[in-house]
């Protein structure tokens, strides 16, 4: 093969595995130059292996040349058959991948197969992905690959073309809901961003650098990247232009959870599980891992923008009577996830539909705080001051939901759940019994013991714990839809 058909090929490969609608067709393309040029099956193997010399720009190349038909009519019917039969087992791998739960890998494991299986016979996508599933890293990989088909992958060159051709590209197989901004995939970005070898640079937040073909970002663009990055159009938005964290607190308070922020101080990490960190690293001028401990990492944080585990876990005293001491423990597992206010919500899910509904419901009380609302609360569950309330009489802990209107609990508002109380008295009067409701006019909150209080407060606190003295409670009461029981009860 001549050097200028090498290098012509070379660009065209690259070409096609950055453009998604090209690599989604990339079997039947690659399999139909091959056909052209070196004879099916044999261009993989050059182009993945060219790859490790990363110097050329992109080629100025008109997709209409991708022309799937004019390739395959100058196929013969042999030639045909075998382009068939790659097609087939392009998509049986990636089902494969699916089914194994390591759909992230798909590229790879595609890759793999288009560059070093032409000889392999009796060929099985289930068998072949389960490798991938059980190897631990992708030594252990290639190694079992190697041992499994009779192969000689040498894992060093494989590594070098592999990341080059995922820093050309951004897996789409990583995330587990591209629609929508969560933690797990935040945490799964991150991680192909270190597996994809890209550098650091000031400014940068996952873009590439033409010039040199590698993808950079810096400590925070690393996370700015994940927020504006459309999967469907496969590009960066312009906004958000800045980081909005939402829980905070020291390490050891942080919930094991994947896609969790993590500070030093000074730069960022996201966690990704397993008790290790990625992170954009200017001394070592590249996206890197490394396990927590290892690090000066020493707050937690959540990012605005991206849904957390909104699971519901508390202790409910006595599953069989909404009473004060399960009332308290869903208080406590409220403010420790974070839950924001949103007026006339009562433990719900913050969506963008949910948002616009109780903006036109209740006007300027979620109007007047729209964009706050979008970069602190989406995602998260919410609640207005009774409706944390009421959220706890409503919950269903067999299914999980709440469900308006249930156990007793009627919907009524915090002046209306005051009035229905039979039992209440001047604040300075309170006895020690958690569970209690304290109040004042158009206001209600959550009685803990021990001085303390949870309450819904406003759009711009969230849930949040404060202290019963210096706040502006006037009465205590029990609520009317709830068993007030002592702890020594519980059997």
């Amino acid at each position: 093969m001549s050097a200028a058909v090498g290098a012509a090929l070379k660009k065209i490969a690259a070409f096609i595995l950055s453009d998604k609608k090209l690599r989604g067709k990339i079997f039947v393309i690659i399999g139909s130059i091959i056909a052209g040029v070196l004879g099916l099956l044999c261009l993989p193997v050059v182009v993945i292996a060219s790859l490790g010399n990363m110097e050329f720009k992109p080629p100025e190349i008109d997709k209409s040349m991708f022309n799937e038909s004019a390739f395959i009519q100058n196929l013969s019917s042999d030639q045909q058959i075998k382009l068939t039969n790659l097609q087939n087992q392009g998509q049986a791998i990636e089902d494969a991948m699916t089914v194994n739960e390591c759909k992230n890998q798909t590229i790879k494991a595609q890759l793999i197969y288009l560059s070093f299986f032409d000889g392999v016979q009796n060929f099985n996508a289930e068998s072949y992905a389960k490798l991938f599933a059980i190897s631990p890293d992708d030594k252990a990989l290639i190694d079992a690959i190697n041992s499994t088909y009779s192969l000689e992958i040498n894992y060093e060159d494989f590594i070098r073309s592999y990341t080059f051709v995922m820093n050309t590209t951004i897996n789409q197989y990583m995330f587990s809901d591209s629609k929508s901004k969560n933690a797990a995939d935040l945490a799964a970005w991150a991680e192909n961003a270190y597996l994809s070898g890209w550098g650091y640079k000031d400014g940068s937040f996952g873009d590439r650098d033409e010039s040199d073909r590698i993808r950079y970002a810096d400590s925070a663009g690393l996370i700015l990247g994940y927020l504006r990055y459309d999967p469907e159009q496969k590009s960066f938005a312009n906004e958000p232009s800045s980081l909005h964290f939402t829980s905070k607190g020291g390490l050891d308070k942080m919930p094991d959870e994947a896609g969790n922020i993590l500070s030093d101080g000074t730069n960022f990490g996201v966690y990704i599980g397993g008790g290790e960190v990625v992170f954009a690293s200017k001394e070592s001028g590249c996206v890197t891992k490394e396990k927590v401990a290892d690090g000066a990492w020493n707050s937690w944080t959540s990012i605005s923008g991206a849904a957390y585990n909104t699971a519901i876990k508390f202790d409910e005293f006595d599953e069989s009577r909404k009473n004060n001491l399960g009332l308290v423990q869903w208080a406590i597992q409220a403010h420790e996830a974070g839950w924001g206010y949103i007026y006339g919500t009562y433990g719900n899910v913050l969506t963008e539909s949910l948002l616009q509904d109780r903006a036109a419901v209740f006007g300027g009380e979620v109007t007047d705080y729209m964009d706050f609302i979008r970069q602190n609360w989406m995602g998260k569950r919410c609640a207005d001051c009774v409706g944390l309330i009421k959220g706890y009489g409503w919950y269903d802990s067999a299914s999980g939901e709440i469900r308006v209107g249930t156990n007793g609990m009627m919907d009524v508002g915090a002046n209306g759940m005051f009035a229905n109380a039979t039992v209440k008295g001047t604040i300075d009067t309170i006895p020690e019994v958690p569970g209690l409701a304290v109040w004042h006019d158009g206001h209600i909150g959550i009685y803990i013991g021990n001085g303390e209080v949870i309450e819904a407060m406003n759009t711009l606190r969230g849930v949040t714990r404060t202290q019963l003295a210096g706040r502006e409670w006037t009465y205590w009461l029990q609520i009317p839809y709830i068993s007030y029981v002592e702890e020594k009860e519980k059997k």
